[in-house]
């Protein structure tokens, strides 16, 4: 059994664009660190940028990982928690709240069942392959409750507690930095041009995006190999 998930794989793969950003800010500062600053600024919230976009794409794929592995390995459905029914079917099932009529109401009923009827049942596997894009939708801007969220809707309510368990001393640091992380992403993406961070800083994130995801990718893999399937 390999000691990582594909999708932890394929993130480190990635963080290869954010060090070629980085790598690049840090030789401009070592040449000229005044007049070449807006050259390193931007290179260095382009790294900023790109960091959390992986982040949030490692966490969608390991998601899509246990799912595939699901109707992939004939897994019985009637393990899975309530939450993760709903995810499977958010989009019809948040429309039919939004609706107030009626007769509206039904249509968007008879469209539920017509799409998704053959998922929801908890006897024996998924005849289908579950709509993973679908399940994934709303997960975005990954803050450290989004992402604790987000593992919520297969059952994994002990994330938390397995995450401290595993980082102990360093469980605060990490946390703080994929929400600072968040945080810096956002104000760039709004345009504030004082939200930057020096090359030195951005290694420091990686550093601790890299350690939250290698914990993530072992606690999240262990649940749910003892709970439904290797995705190792």
């Amino acid at each position: 059994m390999a000691r990582f998930t594909a999708a932890y794989s394929s993130f480190i793969v990635r963080l290869a664009e954010v060090e070629i950003l980085r790598h690049s800010a840090a030789q401009k500062e070592r040449k000229d660190p005044i007049s070449l600053r807006n050259e390193i600024n931007a290179l260095s919230r382009g790294a900023i940028i790109l960091l959390s976009s992986h982040l949030e794409a490692y966490v969608k794929e390991l998601g899509e990982l246990a799912i595939d592995s699901l109707t992939k390995n004939n897994i019985l459905r009637s393990g899975l928690s309530d939450s993760f029914f709903y995810h499977i079917s958010k989009d019809f099932i948040d429309e039919i709240k939004d609706t107030a009529e009626p007769e509206k109401i039904s249509g968007k009923i008879f469209e539920f069942l017509a799409s998704d009827h053959v998922l929801w049942s908890k006897s024996g596997p998924f005849p289908i392959q579950i709509p993973s894009e679908r399940f994934n939708k709303g997960f975005s801007n990954p803050s450290y409750q989004k992402i604790k969220a987000y593992f919520n809707r297969f059952g994994y309510s002990s994330f938390q507690h397995d995450l401290s368990a595993h980082l102990r001393g360093d469980y605060l640091s990490v946390v703080n930095m994929i929400n600072h992380l968040v945080d810096i992403r956002n104000k760039i993406a709004h345009g504030d041009p004082t939200a930057t961070k020096t090359p030195q800083e951005v290694r420091d994130i990686v550093m601790f995006v890299r350690r939250f995801c290698q914990v993530t990718d072992s606690i999240f893999a262990a649940w749910w190999r003892s709970n439904f399937c290797s995705i190792r």
